[in-house]
């Protein structure tokens, strides 16, 4: 056979992700034939009567029941989907009016020359926004932070990190994560964002672990860019995916809805820690920012309109995603094998001390994340799991929701699960990124477990 007739190597390409939890489902619902069916006895709250487990009548998936449950997911998830909507129509919204972009070219002047300020100041932007859960709505920022960075005369690799390092350190920290600690605390009946204190700890801990290995990097191909994990002639090899636009000025009118829309942020918060809200009440929020800027900008309706569906649209994927994790959980409901799945890991892990338990769930949460990468997805799969083996195991449910948010939130910056449309987007090879970061993952991932053990040990919650 000739060398243009010799067959193409098929390359390995991860499944998609509504086929993995296609996947799930379908071993879920098999799995109800083969595993005997099992329930605790539960009081009013959900909480667990440990020595209450016994064998019932098995409830397979049937064919019909398999299909409605993706219905049911859907519609059982419709809060959580609805805040994801809308909260994210309404950002785009609010970006629409320049206020973010000016913002940032006004703070870039502000730094006057002083690379790393600038370094340390985006990242700890991006941080704040991780720390809110706000991820999908930074795709639009990368291309202008990447050619910030390449006109200060570094790699493409440095604002590729400043945006996956900094948004791993923020969204995992969970202080206000709707999309984590929030729909995790949901789930195990914790206050919203309660227990804020001890995860501020971990913010700081992760937040200077990361930034202390960019700073390092910075400074080396600084003297020497024969380092750079692009390559030694990158300073003329790179061309940035786009020119600064000039001019757009930081006025009265966006500072003004920047202000508002910390507001809200911080409304967020109170109200949830303070004022019992839910994910309604953090939804409504978002709306009188968006009114102060149609109003102040003076912006048509209609076009208002076409941002809000273009911000939907951006997320519509993720809400999916959410639906269909949630059926996963329903399948495994109906056929009375949760409780089961408890039994065994409780009795596995019941002998061993905390320390190995706690690690066990991380780090099953943690590799689940390279199939799984949505972070409110896995959440409804697993925290029906992991909140009645929390308590037959005696380990409270914030630090259960705190193992989760560890375990979810940092490789979803490095498994390329998740990690790759960031990586595209930020015009980076999966390869190299990989090589450049996984030490500091290690390290990061190391550091979660200590906090985790930490916060076993003084009784975090103590909900």
């Amino acid at each position: 056979m000739s060398e243009n007739h010799a067959p193409k190597k098929k390359e390995f390409r991860m499944p998609h992700m509504y086929m993995v939890i296609a996947i799930l489902m379908l071993f879920v619902s098999i799995l109800t034939y083969i595993v005997p069916a099992g329930a605790y006895v539960r009081d009013a709250t959900g909480a667990v009567d440990p020595g209450s487990f016994a064998y019932i009548e098995g409830t397979p998936v049937e064919l019909l029941r398999f299909f409605t449950s993706i219905h049911q997911g859907f519609v059982e998830s419709a809060s959580i989907i609805g805040t994801v909507l809308i909260c994210t129509g309404c950002i785009e919204i609010i970006s629409a009016t320049g206020a973010f972009s000016a913002g940032i070219q006004s703070l870039i002047r502000k730094a006057k020359g002083n690379n790393i300020a600038i370094v340390i100041l985006f990242f700890t932007i991006f941080t704040g926004m991780g720390v809110i859960g706000y991820l999908d709505g930074l795709y639009p920022f990368y291309a202008i932070l990447i050619s910030i960075f390449m006109m200060l005369g570094y790699d493409r690799m440095v604002g590729t990190a400043i945006i996956m390092l900094s948004t791993a350190v923020g969204f995992t920290s969970g202080l206000v994560n709707p999309y984590t600690t929030g729909i995790s605390q949901t789930l195990v009946g914790l206050p919203m964002y309660s227990g804020i204190g001890f995860r501020a700890v971990g913010l700081v801990v992760f937040y200077l672990i990361a930034l202390a290995f960019l700073v390092r990097y910075c400074r080396m191909i600084e003297k020497d860019p024969s380092k750079s994990a692009m390559g030694a002639n990158y300073r003329q090899e790179q061309v940035a995916p786009l020119k600064m636009e000039e001019g757009l000025e930081f006025n009265g009118k966006r500072i003004a809805v920047l202000v508002a829309f910390l507001l809200c942020i911080i409304g967020s918060v109170v109200g949830a820690l303070k004022l019992d809200w839910g994910m309604a009440e953090i939804a409504a929020l978002y709306f009188p920012v968006v009114i102060l800027a149609v109003i102040l900008f003076k912006m048509n309706p209609n076009e208002a309109c076409g941002h809000f569906v273009v911000g939907m649209q951006s997320v519509v994927g993720t809400t999916i995603v959410i639906g269909l994790s949630r059926a996963v959980s329903i399948l495994l409901t109906s056929g009375n094998i949760i409780d089961t799945f408890i039994k065994v890991m409780s009795d596995m892990l019941g002998g061993t001390s905390k320390a190995v338990t706690l690690l066990v769930i991380y780090l099953f949460v943690t590799f689940f994340n390279f199939f799984v990468a949505s972070g409110s997805g896995k959440a409804m799969m697993m925290m029906p799991i992991m909140r009645p083996l929390g308590e037959i195991l005696g380990i409270n449910q914030q630090v259960m929701v705190l193992t989760y948010q560890y375990g979810d939130g940092l490789t979803n910056t490095l498994w390329p699960g998740s990690a790759v449309t960031q990586l595209s987007l930020c015009g980076m090879d999966y390869g190299k990124w990989f090589k450049f970061a996984w030490k500091v993952y290690m390290a990061l991932l190391a550091a979660a477990f200590v906090l985790i053990v930490i916060a076993d040990k003084i009784n975090y919650g103590p909900f």
